[in-house]
């Protein structure tokens, strides 16, 4: 389909209708095809760094873990090698976590002038919905596995205020309030970004049993080793229920999106559909959801092939061998090959918000 013809233009105004009007507001998802975008390294250079790093390392039995696992990580990738790692390798996936969130602070911190300076799809869609949000209630939700902070940054760019349950200065605290009742904290006259990380970010701290929020480049890197994330792999799902605040970012979320009495939909957007916890609300949600992603999993194709509510926009279905080049939308149960790539964020933005 030519999505500058005559037969687009009906889909077109029905998706902005459904999925970015103040009448359906969205909830956002957003996953690692952000953060790729924004030059971050994905999980295929993290391993590069991983195995880089444990091949120095003093230690014989983690460099000797690290060797168990290797291969099945060249042959399917990170997150799938390390579903294998077992709660008594504890040591191993602490070595794991420090090594990743310095890799992603350093990533991120070399791409900030980059990211200030130009102008992304994610930034024009955050911009157009500074402009829908209802003058009631001017929160926009926001979900992110990602660690870095990139959505923070696109924020002070637009000087729109965020919030993720922390208060203070140079070492702020959380307080789960903030997130559940943003407006006995802020002004109701301001938009506000309310951003959820259930899986821990690069300035979040804990050290001695305190969790403090620092935005201090050198701080950070010198508290390298108590960066709060959890890293991809088996214990995701036990760290994610343990940890307070990763528990806390969770639960608010699937409140807000489980909310059946309000009218919202759903906008995903480079997420990979990894995390279990968040795939059981999309099985039988009734609400409108889009996805932009590079790659889909054929579960959620199947899904959004059988349910109405669900648009895709993608270019490779999940370990398809032999797939043909092009890229393609599912509109109302109804597969089709488009010319333009509208699972790029960028491409999406310029052809839907102009």
């Amino acid at each position: 389909m030519n999505i500058d013809s005559e037969d687009f233009e009906p889909i077109f105004m029905d998706i902005k209708e459904r999925y970015l009007s103040g009448v359906n507001f969205p909830k956002l998802i957003v996953g690692t095809g952000l953060s790729i975008a924004m030059n971050i390294p994905g999980m295929s250079k993290l391993a590069e760094k991983l195995e880089e790093s444990f091949e120095s390392i003093g230690d014989l039995e983690l460099q000797k873990q690290w060797n168990k696992y290797k291969g099945k990580i060249k042959d399917e990738g990170l997150e799938a090698a390390l579903l294998d790692v077992s709660i008594s390798e504890e040591s191993f996936v602490e070595i794991i976590r420090e090594i990743t969130s310095e890799f992603i602070l350093d990533e991120e911190y070399n791409q900030h002038s980059d990211i200030l300076n130009e102008i992304s799809g994610f930034e024009k869609l955050l911009k157009y919905l500074l402009g829908t949000v209802s003058v009631n209630n001017q929160v926009i939700d926001i979900m992110t596995p990602n660690y870095d902070r990139i959505i923070e940054l696109i924020c002070d760019k637009l000087k729109l205020s965020t919030t993720l349950g922390f208060s203070g200065n140079m070492y702020q605290t959380f307080n789960e309030n903030i997130l559940k009742q943003p407006y006995d904290f802020f002004s109701k006259s301001v938009p506000l970004v309310r951003l959820f990380k259930p899986h821990g970010s690069v300035n979040w701290i804990k050290k001695n049993e305190r969790e403090y929020q620092i935005n201090d480049y050198k701080l950070l890197k010198d508290n390298k080793c108590y960066i709060d994330i959890i890293t991809p792999g088996s214990m995701k799902y036990k760290l994610g229920m343990i940890n307070g605040i990763f528990r806390c970012h969770r639960e608010i979320f699937n409140e807000l999106i489980t909310d059946s009495k309000k009218n919202f939909s759903i906008f995903i957007y480079g997420y990979g559909f990894n995390d279990q916890h968040f795939n059981t609300v999309f099985e039988d949600t009734q609400k409108d959801v889009i996805v932009l992603t590079r790659t889909i999993k054929k579960s959620f194709l199947d899904r959004a092939m059988k349910n109405e509510n669900w648009t895709l926009f993608y270019k490779y279905e999940d370990k398809e061998e032999n797939a043909e080049e092009g890229n393609y939308m599912v509109y109302k149960g109804k597969k089709y090959n488009i010319n333009k790539e509208l699972w790029d964020i960028n491409v999406f933005s310029e052809t839907f918000l102009g």
